[in-house]
């Protein structure tokens, strides 16, 4: 009987081990992922200037023109879009991918010769190719869109005073909120703004960025005390379209100059007993 099972099993092209039982392959991991695109928002200002992709681990570099790409309302692939610079965060899962500065920069040779990237007005989508593979050779798997509006560009130097602050009460550890008038960078977010007593230590605790990257809150680690405090935020701190608190992404030589600031520009909030 025994010597009949063999021969139907060599028969089928089954192997013997695994008909005798042995433990089958160790099952293979997931594909990357890419988890999230930064703006989150659906709507990004003609000049607009950079994406931050999120992946779950590490892909192959040297190879990210091959795989991103701009498609226009038309489903035409906008040419030559992107900066050519490729750079990578420390562990390799976030790339920044810029638009080409001297296309999006009014009146430089690229904007004139090939046209900005993006046009007021019209839809577009970003795309990453679900052929990009990670560094241990394995795809994407399927193609990542994100959508988006293109609205008017924006040329203004930003202005701590016109933030909306929404102050916490003592006694708790409710979130600092903390409003802009239009999104503002997700990656500078997370370094450039900081919350200190008034003795000017800053306070530890935990931010988040909602809304499209249009809100800050602050959640301390400790509940608030009564009391007037700063809101901090190195002026580097840029909009969608590169401009910062020190100045605009755009300056007109023949128009007045940026307005100066301090490299850390500040604001003062009360919380209420």
């Amino acid at each position: 009987m025994k010597r009949a099972l063999l021969s139907c099993a060599l028969a089928l092209g089954w192997c013997w081990p695994a008909f005798a039982g042995e433990p089958s392959p160790a099952p293979l991991p997931p594909p990357p992922q890419l988890s999230s695109i930064h703006p989150s928002g659906s709507a990004l200002p003609a000049n607009h200037l950079k994406f931050y992709l999120h992946f779950s681990e590490p892909m192959q570099q040297g190879v990210f023109l091959q795989h991103c790409s701009v498609m226009d309302a038309d489903g035409k692939v906008v040419p030559e879009p992107f900066r050519e610079t490729e750079l990578w965060s420390e562990d390799g899962l976030r790339l920044t991918l810029w638009f080409h500065p001297g296309r999006q920069k009014t009146g430089v040779n690229l904007n004139v010769e090939i046209g900005p990237v993006l046009v007021p007005g019209k839809r577009c989508k970003l795309i990453i190719s679900g052929a990009w593979k990670s560094e241990r050779g394995v795809p994407l798997g399927k193609d990542v869109e994100k959508s988006f509006f293109v609205t008017e560009r924006t040329t203004q130097q930003l202005n701590i005073a016109d933030w909306k602050i929404t102050p916490p009460a003592a006694g708790t550890r409710q979130p600092l909120q903390v409003k802009f008038p239009a999104p503002l960078d997700h990656a500078l977010l997370q370094r450039c703004l900081h919350v200190s007593s008034d003795a000017g230590t800053a306070l530890p605790g935990t931010t988040t960025t909602t809304a499209g990257e249009q809100v800050w809150t602050f959640t301390p680690d400790s509940p608030w005390k009564a009391g007037t405090l700063s809101l901090q935020a190195d002026s580097f701190l840029e909009d969608l379209a590169g401009n910062s608190l020190a100045r605009p992404f755009e300056v007109n030589l023949q128009g007045p100059a940026p307005r100066k600031v301090p490299p850390v520009v500040s604001t003062s909030f009360l919380v209420r007993p």
